[in-house]
């Protein structure tokens, strides 16, 4: 038991971090036919923010979206509109969980608003939580509180 316990230590260390700071979509949205960058796509002052704060940190940054899992800030999106169902957590859980493997993301910043101000958002970091789990990803949560009140959501 003991040189299973070192064995799991000195693969822990060896580990290299790889940060993702991350958040959700928005349902405010740039309107045109032609795709967007998504971080260019998505109103709000909280995917502004943390983008400018992975870029900070020089930590990986993407957005959950609900219709196409975690985007880079740059990658193209069209103008949609979907809500992430009750119904698809399980499959989105997967396909996020592959998309962090792929990024071999170790630990996972989550920018939220709090909960009450928007229950939807539990969904997104429900789904975030699972599949970072199933990677043994640390997961931290960081409740996003910026001076005003636009875009919050």
């Amino acid at each position: 038991m003991k040189n299973a316990a070192l064995a799991f230590s000195a693969a822990c260390l060896n580990r290299k971090t790889m940060l993702l700071f991350a958040t959700y979509c928005s349902a405010n949205k740039e309107v045109g036919t032609d795709d967007m960058p998504a971080v260019e796509r998505y109103i709000s002052d909280r995917i502004t923010g943390v983008h400018a704060m992975a870029t900070a940190a020089e930590a990986r940054f993407a957005i959950l979206s609900g219709k196409f899992g975690l985007l880079e800030a740059h990658d193209p999106v069209p103008y949609y509109d979907h809500l992430l169902h009750p119904s698809e957590l399980d499959g989105m859980t997967q396909r996020v969980a592959t998309t962090l493997a792929e990024w071999g993301i170790t630990e996972i910043r989550w920018f939220s608003v709090a909960f009450e101000m928007d229950p939807n958002v539990t969904r997104y970091r429900d789904v975030m939580l699972r599949a970072a789990t199933q990677l043994d990803a640390a997961f931290d949560l960081d409740l996003w509180s910026p001076a005003g009140t636009s875009g919050l959501v």
